[in-house]
């Protein structure tokens, strides 16, 4: 697990660019959901490019996941 909280939050930040956020077409209930804290989560397999990193976007909101530790970019 990574300790650099820098390096993980502009990995976070690319991982941003990479998927955007569905607000638009997410309910209100979705996003009641999301401010709870309980998220959607979707892997990306970015092993290739950033290897030995665990990476997910939420899918109703614009957070992302870095090794278990959640960045809003």
């Amino acid at each position: 697990m990574s300790t650099n909280t820098a390096d993980d939050l502009e990995i976070a930040a690319r991982a941003a660019k990479l998927w955007p956020n569905r607000h638009h077409e997410s309910s209100s209930i979705c996003g009641l959901f999301c401010r709870l804290g309980l998220h959607r989560w979707r892997r990306l397999d970015l092993a290739e490019i950033i290897p030995g990193r665990d990476i997910a976007h939420c899918f109703w909101c614009s957070k992302v996941k870095v090794d278990g530790r959640v960045f809003d970019p």
